[in-house]
């Protein structure tokens, strides 16, 4: 497994999605690359704010679509997986979950009214639905097989997520966000996970190991029409729509692994596919609302921090000088702020700087 300052870099959602770290070195991969300075970034330090300073691990930080509030998972009080939500300045903070069994990855419905999650409860893991005050927790996929990443659709009317539940094929399905009208949508013998769903609700990019190394597909939200977008040797994952739906973002790495994965864009018909870092591991890639910029986390100074860049790639700024790790970064609704996971004294807090 790989690694980033000791830590697994693998959003789990129990078994979770495998956020693989590539970067191009075949003939088939575009050779294309922004400017890239050879030199460090430059250093713009903004104000950080410890919004949860007496919560001792929080981490998974959702920002709701309408700005008011973060969920984020913690496991301090009563000391398991708990979902819990603040006001986005961290007052109002609340358990949401209160359940014995770990509940995380909290994911918003696009109108902020519902939470999805995971959880154990029923004894392996399930997508769950909840009201955003913590009413109505419900389980969506029941069964046996357990069933794990997920997505909204941007219209909150469907939810797609990954399961083992045919012959231990991992695939990608899709329900109604109230439970009913499940539908397999792929059906290969590689491995299938969902990774997002574009904005414009048209198509849906996942990651996919069959044929032979995890590379980005995508297809039509019908599940018609699956493409291949990446074509090299290397493992490519983290995929995440422009708010255009024109391009998506992702994170590359070699194998083997020697310390190094770059921010890739691509056009989503697979064209123009574009290096944009080429220093350490830059992993997380997350686009601005207006599509102009991108924040993600690297470790190119020795350390992990948070950088944005603009889409190109260029006037590459590092905003964090933490002595521990920042990772996982959002944007606010409206493009202001950031939100992202730091740690402080040994312990990962939910902060935010103004950008």
């Amino acid at each position: 497994m790989l690694t980033l300052n000791n830590r697994p870099v693998i959003c789990t959602l129990f078994l979770g999605i495998l956020l693989s770290l590539t970067s191009c070195a075949s003939k088939n991969f575009t050779a294309a690359k922004a400017e890239i300075t050879a030199q460090k970034s430059s250093i713009v330090q903004r104000k950080v704010i410890d919004l949860t300073p007496k919560i001792k691990l929080a981490e998974e930080p959702q920002w709701s679509p309408d700005g008011k509030q973060i969920a984020f998972m913690s496991l301090d009080n009563p000391g398991n997986e708990e979902i819990y939500v603040m006001n986005a300045d961290g007052s109002n903070l609340k358990n949401l979950t209160k359940n014995k069994i770990k509940d995380r990855s909290p994911v918003w419905s696009p109108d902020s009214k519902k939470i999805a999650f995971l959880s154990g409860r029923d004894g392996n893991p399930e997508v769950y639905v909840m009201n955003a005050d913590g009413s109505r927790q419900t389980n969506l996929t029941k069964n046996p097989a357990g069933d794990y990443p997920y997505v909204w659709s941007p219209d909150g009317k469907k939810i797609a997520f990954g399961s083992r539940r045919e012959n231990n094929d991992y695939e990608i399905y899709a329900i109604d966000s109230d439970g009913s009208n499940i539908k397999r949508i792929t059906k290969n013998p590689g491995y299938d996970s969902v990774l997002s769903w574009s904005p414009d609700g048209k198509k849906i990019a996942f990651l996919s190991g069959r044929d032979g190394n995890e590379e980005i597909y995508v297809m039509n939200a019908d599940a018609s029409n699956q493409t291949r977008l990446t074509k090299d040797p290397n493992n490519n994952a983290g995929a995440v729509w422009s708010p255009d739906s024109k391009k998506i973002a992702y994170h590359s790495s070699p194998e083997p692994f020697n310390n190094n994965g770059y921010i890739y864009v691509i056009n989503a018909d697979g064209s123009g596919n574009t290096q944009l870092t080429n220093k350490g591991i830059s992993q997380n890639p997350a686009w601005s609302p207006d599509g102009k910029r991108i924040v993600f986390e690297s470790n190119r100074d020795e350390n992990s921090d948070i950088y944005v860049m603009n889409a190109d790639g260029s006037s590459e700024i590092r905003l964090t000088t933490n002595k521990s790790r920042d990772s996982r970064p959002v944007w606010s609704p409206d493009g202001k702020q950031i939100a992202y996971e730091c740690f402080q004294n040994g312990q990962s807090h939910i902060c935010r700087l103004k950008i």
